[in-house]
Order: structure tokens, then sequence, then C-alpha cells
């Protein structure tokens, strides 16, 4: 049986898998009209990941980058209840069955910890059992049927795996001894697409680590604030013209974009919009952590977010912030380290 670990972001889901599998594609589904192959004409693959067209409970869908590029109606999942939305189990749905080798599955997967307490369990069991017939149309799985039954559940709250990631590695050792010391305070800033997530831990004897809730919680800010920017500087350059999601990227990557053949240059955009970004969510965060900052034996800062704003938020910190290898998967590197010793746990209390 595998465990499968996703972490349903606002902007991509991210799931690995304990066969060694991992996936990454953005949270975005779409209608999925008839689509004209054009991939094969220009010599393209159409079983990639990118090309995700899948069918279930009788609707058709497109997800990710195909939702992005050919939907006339995508959309990201941005309700506080995500468990309700349909879209929030197409995603998961596609995730498992990209990287898993099995149909019945064991599932760690995460809630922001602003809604861990009040929804955790309501996620859990709305997850739980086998799921709709999904068939896919193109895609890595093109051609087959997929029935995934979900065994076994783990909700676990998102900052809290990051930074299970940044101090314990893969063989359960402490990554830096020197910080496992009785009493010590820990933190991470996990930057998101919508929202930003701050844990604050204390190091116990046992060298274990135990959240003190009121330094930790969620801001609403995050890479999406950085779109809305780069949005609404578009329509004021080209006299009202919208934007497609799918270019927001090219202008993140080049920091410009032809416009009717002209060169629309959006550094200037990209530096502000970072500079008020990181300003919001370090005086959210001072303002809580107040002196106490000061004394945290480190740091650490994860998420896409954190790797897309270091350079920006380290100053607010005195250059103390500590970004986690591979921060972008450190949510779900995290939940399926702890769901394996958590499944294993329970299978040997049941077998005594």
């Amino acid at each position: 049986m595998t465990i499968v670990s996703a972490d349903l972001g606002y902007g991509y889901v991210k799931v690995i898998a304990s066969n060694g599998e991992r996936a990454i594609f953005p949270s975005v589904v779409g209608d999925g009209v008839n689509n004209v192959d054009l991939t094969n004409t220009f010599g393209q693959r159409n079983n990639d990941i990118n090309n995700m067209h899948l069918k279930m409970n009788n609707e058709s869908y497109f997800i990710g980058e195909l939702a992005e590029k050919e939907s006339s109606s995508s959309t990201r999942i941005f309700e506080k209840e995500r468990f309700s939305n349909n879209h929030t189990k197409i995603l998961l749905n596609t995730a498992i069955q990209l990287v898993s080798d099995s149909d019945i599955v064991k599932i760690a997967t995460g809630l922001p910890l602003d809604y861990y307490q009040s929804q955790s369990k309501s996620f859990r069991e709305s997850i739980l059992g086998i799921h709709p017939v999904t068939t896919w149309v193109s895609g890595p799985l093109a051609g087959q049927e997929k029935t995934i039954n979900i065994d076994n559940a783990l909700v676990l709250p998102q900052g809290a795996t990051a930074l299970f990631t940044a101090l314990i590695n893969h063989e359960g050792k402490f990554v830096y001894p020197h910080l496992m010391t009785e009493g010590n305070l820990i933190a991470l800033i996990d930057i998101g697409f919508r929202t930003t997530d701050y844990i604050v831990v204390e190091i116990q004897s046992n060298g274990s680590f135990s959240p003190i809730a009121k330094l930790s919680g969620s801001v609403d800010a995050g890479v999406i604030n950085l779109h809305n920017s780069l949005h609404q500087a578009f329509k004021s350059k080209t006299g009202g013209s919208d934007l497609n999601q799918r270019y927001i990227k090219q202008i993140l990557k080049n920091g410009h974009l032809l416009f009717k053949g002209e060169k629309i240059d959006f550094k200037e955009t990209i530096k502000f919009s970072k500079e008020s970004i990181v300003s919001n969510i370090s005086d959210r965060l001072k303002s809580i952590w107040s002196n106490e900052a000061d004394l945290f034996g480190a740091i650490f800062l994860a998420g896409g977010g954190g790797e897309l704003f270091q350079p920006d938020i380290q100053p607010y910190f005195d250059n103390r912030l500590q970004l986690i290898y591979e921060s972008q998967f450190a949510n779900a590197i995290g939940a399926l380290r702890l769901s394996r010793a958590t499944f294993a746990a329970k299978k040997g209390k049941k077998l005594g």
C-alpha cells in the first residue's frame, strides 16, 4: 500500500509518495471542452503533466497547465472550507494517481494553521473512502481508468510539517543538533500562494517540539498579491486589457511582456510589489513575536513564496532566515515522514 503526501496549495499541488515518485502542477481546474490535439502536430507528446484532461462523474476537466491555457472557465479554490469544494477532490485524485502505484492509499495532507483546529476532522472525513472513477483522456495516464480508495488519512497543520523537514532528515536524525536544546525556540515562515503560515515551537527534553499557539498562525498575504499587482499594472499600461494567468510566469521570469509588438516593462512593479508584500508580512510577524524573535535559535523560510521573496524579506529579520532545501516541497516532505511513523505506529498497535 502506498502512502501519499499531498500539499494542496492555493497556487500549486505538490505531491510525493512513499515509492519515491513526486509531481507538481498548478492548483487549477477548468471545464474540459473538446480539445483539438495540436501537440502532436508540433512534435510534442500529449501524455505529459502539462496536458492533463480527465473525466469524472460524467464531467470533463482540464487540470493544471492545460486548464490555465485552454479552459474558457478555470478556477483556483480560495474558499476557507476547501473540503466542501468538489475541485479539491479532483485535484487530490489527480495528485494521488500521478504518483501512486496502488489504488488503495493512505494520505497525509494539511491545512493552514488558522483553519486546522476547526476543519481538520471534517476535511479528513470528506476524503476517506472510495472516490469516483477517473478516466484519463490525456496526460501521464492517458487511456487509463482509476478508482482511488483512501484507506486512512492524516491531516496536519501546514508550517509544522515544513519545520519537521527543516529539523529532521529522512533518517530521523537532527539536521541541526545544536538547536535541539530544551527550551530553545525555533520559528518558521511559510510563504504560500494566498497565505503565509508562521509557527514557533519550543524544543522539549526528548528532542521533540511543541508549538506555541500565541506565536503561530496565518497572514492573509502571499504570492497572489504580487500576481494581482501585475494584473493591475498590465491593465493600466494597456488601456484596460485583461491578462491571462499563464502570462504572469513569463513576466516574473523575464521582467517584461510583449503587447502589440511592443515590450512592456514590469521590473519596477515587481520590485515595489515585493517590497510591499514582505513589509506587510514582516510587520504582522514582528507585532506578534515582539522582542522574542531576537531570542529564536533559528528562523526558517519555506514555500514557493519563500524562495521567491527571500532576498526581499531577509533584511527585515537581520538576514537570519534560512531557506529550507526544496522549500516548495517542504510541507509535503515533512507530512510524508510524519505519516510513515504515524501509520506504522497505528498498525503496530492494532496488531498488538
